[in-house]
């Protein structure tokens, strides 16, 4: 009976420390943790594709923290922005930086919904705060925001875009005027082998660069790479695909053709590629 007293309050001890260590922990995650693990905005479909797109990796290994002012490019249906807008309403800022609505003449309804994109933000105080703006980038005319008024450029998977749109000068020479001095272009890309036999425009065309190319075209420009990381590697994807990289998930282009095998790879290899503005 001793013994069985002795065990209980043993036990009682620790999981009264135990529980207590839970809670500490919990209660002294940072900024980032917040926006990307006890998050309203964050759907539970996008927090399922957290183990490929690692958020909170990601946003360390760029230096983005709550009071960053960030440019996100070609923000799309909202992934990272679920994430930003709410880590920086308070005491940073995130600028959207959504496509040129004057570049889409031949998709009307695409276009005016661009054009639409500054009042979608403002619209929604409880998700971007009061100190947010929408605009465009590459911008027609000027500058999108103020020359040297971003800590970061967020490229998540666009350099493609912009290479199939002809807009990839434009875009790389607007981010680095909008940069700070030191200021980080972040770029996330759908990755090509290094030993594809076609050109840039042929990977772009199936939704890749190769990162040797792309590390020499950005730095061409005004920046230079301070680090790489492989936290969005994945040596499951192939790269040979009909559809090019939107036949994985979570395009999958195919539909319902090879959907399990797609499924089974997941999202494509990406490089994460950390490039400062440095002077000319």
């Amino acid at each position: 009976m001793k013994h069985t007293k002795l065990l209980a309050g043993i036990t009682s001890v620790l999981i009264s420390i135990g529980t207590t260590n839970v809670f500490a922990q919990s209660s002294d995650k940072d900024a980032i943790w917040q926006a990307v693990n006890n998050n309203p905005h964050r759907t539970e479909q996008e927090a399922k594709r957290d183990v490929y797109r690692n958020p909170e990796q990601v946003l360390r290994f760029f230096g983005i923290d709550e009071a960053s002012a960030v440019g996100e490019v070609a923000p799309g249906g909202g992934w990272y922005t679920h994430i930003l807008a709410p880590l920086l309403k308070e005491k940073g800022r995130y600028v959207g930086l959504q496509h040129n609505p004057a570049f889409y003449g031949k998709w009307p309804d695409w276009a005016k919904k661009l054009a639409a994109y500054p009042d979608t933000i403002k619209s929604a105080p409880d998700l971007y705060g009061s100190n947010a703006i929408g605009t465009w980038l590459p911008a027609s005319e000027g500058l999108p925001v103020k020359e040297g008024s971003l800590d970061v450029v967020f490229i998540a998977r666009t350099m493609h875009n912009w290479q199939n749109q002809g807009r990839l000068e434009d875009g790389l020479k607007q981010s680095r005027l909008i940069l700070k001095g030191g200021g980080v272009l972040a770029i996330i890309q759908h990755r090509e082998d290094e030993n594809f036999a076609g050109d840039r425009d042929a990977s772009s065309k199936r939704g890749r660069w190769k990162q040797s190319d792309l590390i020499n075209v950005v730095e061409s420009y005004g920046f230079k790479l301070a680090a790489s990381s492989e936290v969005n590697a994945n040596p499951k994807d192939t790269k040979n695909y009909e559809k090019g990289v939107w036949t994985l998930p979570p395009s999958l282009a195919l539909k319902e053709k090879d959907k399990e095998v797609y499924t089974q790879i997941g999202e494509s290899d990406r490089m994460t590629l950390k490039f400062v503005k440095v002077a000319l």
